[in-house]
């Protein structure tokens, strides 16, 4: 089932834009929080089934971004959704703003040491969203779904969790 809008949504994308809320934030990433903005209108959510969860994923690949060189990583996946350079820098300026806090966790993947893919896990009221999902190279993680299946799975590692499961592609 595709839904238009979920609370969880909301939750990230407050979370999301909190990141600028600050006392001096940039033109630069203000402007690439419009963009973002811009850019997730159409996105829908989905039911993700846990089921679905492939045993052979190899998860060691998977990291959680905790510090902020991954975050830059995690920015520059990002920005490749826009074909503008500019644009891009905007979005990069958006992104590295992220301080590490609850509700939502960053995820990348690598392939030969590269960054390949990102995601964003956020969890609440026994509920859990994966989103923002880039895959740039598909090997190993496979399109969209299948990174977020990936992610999911890495983020079940260190977390106790038996409720509903969505993806916003």
């Amino acid at each position: 089932m595709i839904q238009s809008s979920l609370p969880i949504v909301d939750t990230k994308n407050q979370w999301l834009w909190s990141q600028v809320d600050v006392e001096y934030p940039t033109a630069e990433s203000l402007q690439g929080r419009s963009l973002y903005q811009a850019l997730i209108e159409s996105r829908q959510v989905e039911e993700l089934s846990v089921s679905a969860l492939q045993p052979d994923v190899v998860l060691d690949d998977i990291y959680l971004v905790d510090f902020h060189r991954l975050t830059i990583m995690f920015a520059l996946l990002q920005a490749t959704q826009f074909d503008s350079e500019q644009q891009q820098s905007l979005l990069v300026e958006f992104f590295t703003q992220i301080i590490y806090s609850q509700p939502c966790s960053l995820y990348l993947g690598f392939a030969d040491g590269q960054p390949a893919a990102a995601a964003i896990v956020t969890e609440q009221d026994n509920q859990v969203l994966v989103s923002d999902i880039v895959v740039k190279n598909a090997q190993p993680f496979g399109a969209e779904k299948e990174f977020a299946l990936a992610v999911l799975a890495k983020w079940r590692q260190a977390h106790e969790f038996s409720g509903q499961v969505y993806w916003q592609r």
